[in-house]
């Protein structure tokens, strides 16, 4: 599949945390595209071993990574697409070690060269597991306004303190490389926090990449970005002793993108609360790069669900 991480010998040309998608069934559409994509859930795939080591769980945004690994190739498009808006996402079931997910999608072109796109995926026992609708474009498809940096958002000296890196990792369910917060820089428990996370050039996400490669091929995965931004959630989270269990991803809305982050950037993700129910919460924020608001997450919801509701071999056992 072009673009994505394969076997040894090959190399992909473009950055991309994984090989995303299996194998890919087109179907007949009278406009656009409809098709199926496949994916068995593999523990040695990059990334995987790191997130919640013991319980392998696909994450969600490497979902939208292979929505958007099979448009660039069913287009054989010259430049990857990259995610430019999650208008909606839910994610229904866990997805384990050995599932097969797989995913009904239609792709239907917009103005500026986008494509709005529509999945909805099932484990290979019949079960719902996720239900998507976002927005696919290249650089040239013309850039989503986004906002300036409040001058209130660049955390002031003497900002309160929150956990140093031993306290991330005694806190967060991730391990190296999937671990994408590197420090807190602001934090004010159960309301808001500010967290920085430097993008290295020697990151899973880079290797095998061809050489001779243009700069644009470099840009981050914004797949991974949202994982940041989504794991400083998870630390605000805790600090409300509210989330009991294992948390997830249960829903993101209104995620919009812009710029091209590459290595040697450091981003900067500002979280806030809007909300928290029984199991449940609401967060808000945008992401930073320098003084350029490369993404703002209208909502993204976090469930705190019991272990046996996530891992179906503890269920059983």
């Amino acid at each position: 599949m072009t673009g994505a991480p394969a076997a040894a010998g090959r190399r992909h040309t473009f950055a991309t945390p994984l090989r995303a998608v299996d194998r890919l069934e087109v179907c007949a559409a009278r406009t656009g595209l409809r098709f199926r994509t496949f994916k068995t859930v593999d523990p040695g795939d990059p990334y995987m071993a790191g997130h919640f080591p013991g319980l392998t769980l696909l994450p969600a945004v490497f979902v939208l990574e292979g929505l958007r690994q099979a448009v660039t190739t069913l287009l054989d498009a010259d430049e990857p697409l990259n995610l430019l808006e999650v208008v909606s996402g839910r994610w229904l079931a866990p997805m384990q070690a050995g599932d097969e997910i797989r995913l009904d999608v239609t792709a239907e072109p917009a103005e500026g060269g986008r494509w709005r796109i529509t999945a909805d995926g099932v484990r290979q026992d019949g079960s719902p597991v996720v239900a998507a609708r976002l927005v696919l474009g290249t650089g040239k498809a013309g850039r989503i306004g986004l906002p300036l940096l409040p001058a209130g958002e660049v955390p002031p000296p003497g900002a309160p303190a929150g956990p140093d890196y031993t306290g991330i990792l005694e806190k967060l369910p991730v391990r190296h490389p999937m671990l994408l917060v590197d420090r807190v820089e602001s934090f004010e428990a159960g309301r808001r926090i500010v967290t920085s996370k430097a993008v290295s050039g020697s990151e899973p996400c880079y290797q095998s990449m061809a050489d001779g490669l243009p700069l644009s091929r470099y840009m981050y995965p914004r797949a991974l970005m949202l994982e940041s931004f989504g794991q400083s959630s998870v630390l605000l989270w805790l600090s409300t002793g509210t989330a009991e269990g294992v948390p997830v991803a249960a829903a993101f809305r209104g995620c919009r993108f812009a710029g091209e982050v590459r290595p040697g950037a450091v981003l900067r993700h500002v979280a806030r609360i809007d909300r928290l129910m029984e199991n449940n919460v609401f967060v808000s924020g945008e992401t930073w790069d320098g003084d350029e608001c490369v993404m703002t997450v209208g909502a993204l919801i976090g469930s705190s669900r019991p272990r046996s509701r996530v891992d179906r071999a503890a269920a059983v056992g």
